[in-house]
C-alpha cells in the first residue's frame, strides 16, 4: 500500500474519532467548549482531515492546516502529560485514557503525528503552530484579564498568579509550541527528501 493510501485511511480514522469525541463532548457539556485549546485543536484536526480527504492533500492550504492541527494536537498531548496531569495528582488514567480525554489527548494526537510525519506532504511554513498557539494565548489571556473567562487552564488564570508567573507560563507554552512545530516540520521534510 502506498503512502497516500495510508494517509487517506489515517485521516478517515481521524474524522471518525473526532466526530465521535466532539459529539460526545457537546452532548455532555451542551455546547462546544471553544475556550479549551484541546477542543480547538481537535476541531481544526477534524476540518483539516476532511479537507485532506476532499483534496487528497494536494492543496497548500490543506498542508498548512494539517501541520497546524498536528502541531496543536501534539502541544495538547504534551501539556496534558507534563503540565496538567502533575497538577491533578498524576491521574494519567483519567486524563489520557478515559472517554473523550482518550480521543482528544491520546488517540487523535498519535494518529495525526504518524500520518503527517510519515505519510503526508508537509507545508513549507515552519512557524504556523507557534502563531496559532500565540493567537489562542493572547485571546484567552485578554478574556481572563477582562474577567469574561476564568482559565480554563490553571496557567491562564492571571488573577490567581503573579504577573511574572503568567509571563513564565507564556514563554514555556509558546516555546514548547515552536519547538514542536519545528520538530514536526523537520521530521516531515527529512522523510520526504
Amino acid at each position: 500500500m502506498n503512502k497516500k493510501k495510508i494517509a487517506i485511511i489515517l485521516n478517515i480514522v481521524l474524522v471518525i474519532a473526532e466526530v465521535i469525541g466532539l459529539v460526545s463532548s457537546i452532548s455532555q457539556e451542551h455546547r462546544l467548549m471553544v475556550e479549551y485549546y484541546t477542543i480547538d485543536s481537535n476541531v481544526i484536526t477534524l476540518l483539516s482531515s476532511i479537507l485532506f480527504l476532499l483534496f487528497y492533500g494536494k492543496k497548500e492550504f490543506v498542508k498548512d492546516l494539517r501541520f497546524i492541527s498536528t502541531g496543536c494536537l501534539t502541544v495538547t498531548m504534551l501539556v496534558v502529560i507534563f503540565i496538567l496531569t502533575p497538577m491533578y495528582s498524576y491521574n494519567y488514567k483519567l486524563l489520557m485514557f478515559t472517554g473523550n480525554f482518550f480521543v482528544f489527548h491520546t488517540l487523535c494526537p498519535i494518529i495525526s503525528i504518524v500520518s503527517y510525519i510519515f505519510f503526508e506532504e508537509g507545508t513549507k511554513k515552519k512557524h504556523l503552530v507557534f502563531y496559532m498557539t500565540l493567537l489562542y494565548g493572547i485571546t484567552l489571556i485578554l478574556l481572563n484579564v477582562l474577567k469574561v473567562v476564568v482559565g480554563p487552564y490553571p496557567f491562564l488564570m492571571v488573577y490567581n498568579q503573579t504577573v511574572w508567573m503568567s509571563i513564565l507560563w507564556c514563554v514555556i507554552i509558546l516555546g514548547l509550541s515552536e519547538a514542536i512545530g519545528l520538530g514536526i516540520h523537520t521530521l516531515n521534510r527529512k522523510r520526504i527528501h
